[in-house]
């Protein structure tokens, strides 16, 4: 368990953890500047480490954590809030609980004329209502990109180091979901740019003069990584704003960015908060009339002296609603991948980690699966499953032969092993085409096994005209409002439009065609007129090929290059003779020799199958596990990263002696 009671003074409260908070992309990249160079590189940050959850027994409270390097994070009651974070110094893992600065300190940072303070009098009061408290409706998930850049002065204040200021920006959106949870909006960190050597603008002048800067800035040099809005977090000592947006308009290319002050001595609890009300006014969301919102709380998120994490009003809630009833929120709707990688639970039935088999609750005496370790059983034959002490047969076929590797029985347990592809971004079909979780997406070929020989991807024009109508021949998916409208880059990524070569019309007994004359070509596609929760069989698969340079990803056209790099960069250690997997290790082509295929196989006898006690050699997953068998009965194994080549010795067992002979001695002989 992560946390259960955390002791404040002469109490001690229970945190009960909810869920995992997930808002890292799965290509999330650092970028720093130095010395006029760019370096991108992984953030190395576990997506898994990050908590959220409430104290038992205290209304309203919040708790986000994170475990990733000791444990860091607020824990929030109504009133007052504390920090909690390792102490570097220490060696005995301990950590320093304290309590967050009060309000006044909190804005002691602003100047008293500021727009913020000025709206409204200091006297001005909220109306209360613990009872009334909006109704959320069902709200289906949305999804927000957010690309951030760190200014140089705030890159310094927050540390000069980069993975530390990396570990405070993500700290920063971990609170920012936190609030933005009850309207389903997930916040996802999509990439990070550390200006570390010097800004790439001015940071002076007014709060307008400097978005307008920077986003001409942003339309010049962002224009291909993968974002719904970018916003530049900048410090000042004593600014005269807060931030500056354009509202309602986080879904418009040519408007979405954003700028968010850090003050001096203001804490990252607290900037969370500037961050959540600048990212809500981009979403449609007005600051609240104090005298006109029901708040569950003494302040909520959009009045503008919240301070600690906090919630949504009523009026934000109806201001929400609007705006995602209208199209200027369709970006919301494209789901990015996460990162996702969660800590092996054994017992749970799911294999993962470094587990072997995983039989949940369907144990039993006759399952190879120890459910204590998630390893085989000792000395025991399976009762069933295909691959149960089989090894080397085929139990999951390759789906592409350049793009997907095949799996064969272990010999270890009944379940066939993970599915291992080729690493995203290789190229394939000579060149032209990417590899994308174990396909080599071709439109020109669903189209001719759809429409017949002849048959190809159309032209941009053909799904300018059909895609960009938004029904149920050219749409981004549906929601609960309707088909989804594609966006202008995007519309290659909807649903497959295809040429069709000049002979009869083409029928569909099971579904409605749609031909359209364009240019020079003729377009068509079809609807099989499936419900809605059924998959659309034409939906425009990820990694297929949207446009020079960029692939579809989620119904989305984005940049490939990152993905390119990649992969270009994990097949360096294959020395050209073999290819780089999911996993990251390499793939080796005939003849060759895992870990980077340098060195060329030499044959091995096989070895014959004896009354005794023998060795059973088998290369598995690019490692070498060393099985021990009675007659067939498995007693272990042994597991090591060394080819057997370079093996030394050799064990063999004999009742309760361990016997070691040289590796040239593969042909064995019987044992007593």
């Amino acid at each position: 368990d992560l946390l259960n009671e955390i002791e404040v003074k002469t109490a001690t409260f229970k945190i009960l953890f909810l869920i995992f908070r997930y808002f890292l992309a799965d290509n999330f990249m650092v970028y720093l500047y130095n010395q006029g160079s760019v370096k991108s590189h992984s953030s190395g940050i576990q997506p898994q480490c990050y908590y959220q959850g409430y104290i038992e027994g205290y209304a309203n409270s919040i708790v986000t954590l994170s475990t990733c390097s000791g444990l860091r994070g607020i824990l929030q009651f109504e009133n007052v809030s504390y920090g909690i974070e390792p102490l570097e110094s220490t060696v005995k893992f301990q950590h320093l609980l304290y309590k967050l600065g009060e309000k006044s300190k909190e804005f002691s940072s602003f100047n008293s004329d500021t727009k913020s303070e000025r709206k409204y009098p200091l006297d001005y009061h909220i109306y209360i209502d613990e009872k009334l408290k909006p109704s959320v409706p069902d709200m289906f998930p949305l999804y927000l990109e957010i690309y951030i850049v760190v200014d140089k002065a705030l890159y310094e204040y927050l540390g000069s180091d980069s993975m530390i200021v990396t570990n405070k920006v993500i700290e920063v959106i971990g609170l920012v979901n936190s609030m933005f949870t009850r309207f389903k909006v997930t916040v996802v960190l999509s990439l990070l740019d550390l200006w570390s050597d010097e800004n790439k603008i001015s940071t002076a002048g007014e709060a307008d003069e400097l978005l307008h800067i920077f986003l001409n800035w942003k339309n010049s040099h962002l224009t291909f990584r993968p974002y719904d809005v970018v916003y530049l977090f900048i410090y000042k000592d004593y600014p005269d704003y807060v931030g500056a947006v354009f509202p309602g308009k986080i879904c418009a290319t040519g408007y979405s960015a954003g700028i968010a002050v850090y003050p001096k001595e203001m804490t990252l609890e607290a900037f969370s908060v500037v961050v959540s009300q600048m990212l809500a006014l981009s979403l449609g969301i007005s600051y609240d009339d104090p005298k006109k919102c029901h708040c569950s709380e003494a302040n909520c998120i959009m009045n503008q002296r919240a301070i600690g994490v906090k919630t949504f009003s009523s009026c934000s809630l109806i201001d929400f609603q609007s705006f995602i009833s209208n199209e200027g929120a369709s970006c919301l709707q494209n789901k990015p991948q996460i990162q996702r990688q969660a800590k092996a639970v054994c017992g749970n039935g799911i294999t993962e980690g470094s587990e072997i088999c995983d039989c949940g609750t369907e144990c039993g005496p006759d399952n190879c699966c120890d459910p204590r370790t998630c390893r085989p059983k000792v000395n025991i034959q399976c009762f069933e499953g295909e691959c149960c002490l089989q090894y080397n047969h085929l139990c999951r076929a390759s789906r592409n032969r350049e793009c997907d590797i095949p799996e064969y029985c272990n010999g270890q347990t009944a379940d066939c092993p993970r599915d291992i592809t080729i690493h995203n971004g290789q190229l394939c079909n000579g060149g032209r085409l990417m590899c994308y979780d174990g396909d080599c997406p071709d439109l020109d070929q669903r189209c001719e096994s759809l429409f017949g020989r002849g048959s190809k991807n159309a032209p941009f024009s053909c799904y300018e005209e059909i895609q960009s109508q938004r029904d149920r021949f050219g749409n981004c998916g549906h929601s609960i409002y309707g088909y989804v409208r594609c966006p202008y880059r995007s519309l290659v990524c909807g649903r497959l439009i295809c040429t069709y070569p000049p002979r009869s019309l083409f029928r569909q007994t099971n579904g409605a065609v749609i031909f359209a004359k364009v240019r020079d070509k003729i377009c068509v596609t079809i609807d099989y007129r499936l419900p809605k929760n059924d998959p659309d069989p034409l939906v425009i698969k990820s990694g297929s090929i949207c446009d020079a340079g960029r692939i579809c990803v989620n119904q989305a056209c984005v940049e490939a290059k990152i993905l390119r790099n990649q992969s270009r960069t994990c097949a360096q250690q294959c020395n050209g003779n073999g290819v780089c997997t999911s996993t990251g290790v390499c793939h080796c082509s005939p003849g060759f020799q895992p870990p980077n295929c340098q060195r060329h196989n030499r044959a091995l006898p096989l070895l014959p199958e004896k009354k005794g006690k023998y060795l059973y050699f088998q290369p598995f997953n690019e490692i070498l596990n060393l099985f021990i068998f009675t007659k067939h009965n498995l007693l272990g194994y042994l597991e090591t990263n060394v080819c057997i080549e370079d093996l030394i010795t050799v064990l063999l067992i004999n009742e309760n002696q361990i016997h070691l002979y040289p590796s040239s001695l593969l042909t064995l002989q019987d044992h007593d």
